[in-house]
């Protein structure tokens, strides 16, 4: 920036620059001497104006003080002493009515002239910062054709998704019973913010496929956003069915996060949105918003992150090459490469059995390709390789438990618990899961002692604390 200031500051463009500070100069002095004259008169008249008032309120005060006296509800020297005071005052007002006459408050003060003179001082600066006095004009008559084309392609763009959106009309008339048919009208007219008619198309498909999960994800999404980004009571009773069925659903874990935030519950919001990262791959479009999101409710709530492990060891992603292949191929070909590749992470752990980060993303790939013991083999090692880590640890626990709930899942889900215990015993998601496998093993008191010790880390009367005391209060 310094050398552009010097580039700029030529003698061809010299002219041009002391024209703007003459200018600069004169308009702020312009400016001053408008507020120097309006702003003190103004001052002064409200001053005079409660001045005046008070004088009033202590004339009427002596007025009464006379019709008590004359009453014979005070006596003399009562009434005397109370004449002393409300003449002192009345000399006190009279004494400042006559200092506001003669000095009014003026606002030319070096501070003021200072800091007004700043603001142009810094503008130019800026410029020749930035900006370069040699740049030829550009009219806005000479940019008609510019401006003329960016019209024409918003306006190719609104008409588009206009056509888009009675074409959709037309396809759920003609198949009404079509779920693929609602599912597109309800993308177009969000297109064009048509919050009615998504949310319409969004209920007639969830009545179509007897409450997709998905689908119901899509309703709650769509009215939180008819509500300006708020997650409503409607929207939050959509984003419970969905939970309850997919504890795993991103796009509820999102809003359920969304409306912890909005409600204070900060530390939940955090939790959901950890839930949310442990489910997506690293790619995830979402997942740069949910980073965002979980720093802003960290600081809301004053709150430490824990570190990013995955984020820091994550390898660099294939290049612009490799996708535009990826593009052209077929499914099978596409799922070729990919064991190709998670064949290469396998043959390279197998050297490095202590790559906790590298074991991680070999049980996020398996998940992708839905092999579930193969994922759960890799947690298992990535927690062997990290049995201080308690976030894999975690992610272990879970992984097992919505693998199933048999004996044999229970027995190794608290195996998997003593060891998250031996790290952070009262850590929430500790607590929860040692209540939810107590509960699945039949120990109810467990299942209740555990729960309590994590109802009293919430935020009393929140919705997850309410929602955990029902748990509870479910337990013989």
């Amino acid at each position: 920036m310094t050398a552009q200031i010097l580039n700029n500051l030529s003698l061809a463009s010299l002219p041009v620059i002391i024209v703007a500070i003459v200018i600069g100069l004169g308009l702020t002095g312009l400016l001053l001497w408008i507020i120097s004259r309006g702003c003190p008169h103004q001052s002064t008249d409200i001053q005079t104006a409660a001045l005046f008032s008070k004088i009033d309120l202590l004339q009427a005060e002596r007025q009464r003080c006379d019709a008590d006296h004359a009453n014979g509800n005070i006596n003399a020297e009562e009434h005397a002493s109370a004449c002393r005071d409300i003449d002192r005052r009345l000399l006190g007002l009279s004494t400042e009515m006559d200092r506001l006459g003669q000095s009014g408050t003026s606002i030319l003060t070096p501070r003021n002239i200072s800091t007004s003179l700043l603001m142009p001082a810094l503008s130019l600066v800026i410029y020749l910062g930035i900006g370069n006095p040699q740049s030829p004009d550009r009219p806005f008559a000479s940019r008609s054709a510019e401006i003329t084309a960016a019209k024409a392609g918003a306006s190719q763009n609104q008409n588009a998704a206009a056509t888009a959106l009675r074409d959709a009309i037309k396809a759920t008339e003609a198949s009404p019973n079509n779920v693929e048919a609602w599912l597109l009208l309800a993308q177009a007219a969000a297109n064009v913010n048509d919050n009615e008619t998504e949310i319409r198309a969004l209920r007639t498909a969830i009545d179509i496929t007897k409450g997709d999960i998905a689908i119901t994800s899509m309703l709650a999404e769509a009215l939180s956003r008819a509500a300006d980004g708020q997650v409503t009571i409607p929207a939050r009773a959509l984003i419970k069915t969905v939970l309850e069925t997919d504890p795993a659903e991103p796009r509820a874990l999102f809003l359920d996060g969304l409306a912890a935030f909005q409600d204070g519950d900060y530390a939940i919001a955090i939790g959901q949105w950890q839930a949310l990262l442990a489910v997506s791959n690293p790619d995830a479009p979402w997942v740069t918003l949910v980073r965002e999101n979980m720093q802003r409710a960290a600081e809301a709530g004053n709150i430490t992150l824990p570190p990013e492990q995955a984020t820091a060891a994550a390898p660099a992603g294939p290049d612009a090459q490799a996708m535009a292949d990826a593009a052209n191929m077929t499914e099978a070909e596409r799922d070729e490469m990919i064991a190709s590749m998670v064949k290469r992470l396998e043959d390279r752990l197998v050297e490095t059995p202590d790559d906790t980060d590298g074991w991680v993303r070999l049980a996020r790939a398996y998940d992708v390709l839905g092999q579930n013991e193969k994922a759960l083999e890799a947690l298992a090692n990535a927690a062997r390789s990290a049995p201080d880590d308690l976030d894999v640890q975690l992610s272990f626990l879970e992984l097992i438990l919505a693998s199933g709930t048999t004996s044999a899942d229970i027995t190794r889900a608290t195996a998997a618990l003593a060891a998250a215990k031996k790290i952070a015993p009262n850590n929430p998601q500790t607590l929860f899961f040692e209540g939810h496998i107590a509960r699945l093993a039949g120990d109810n008191a467990t299942a209740r002692a555990a729960w309590s010790a994590l109802l009293k880390l919430m935020t009393p009367g929140s919705r997850p604390a309410k929602a955990l005391e029902a748990e509870i209060n479910k337990l013989n």
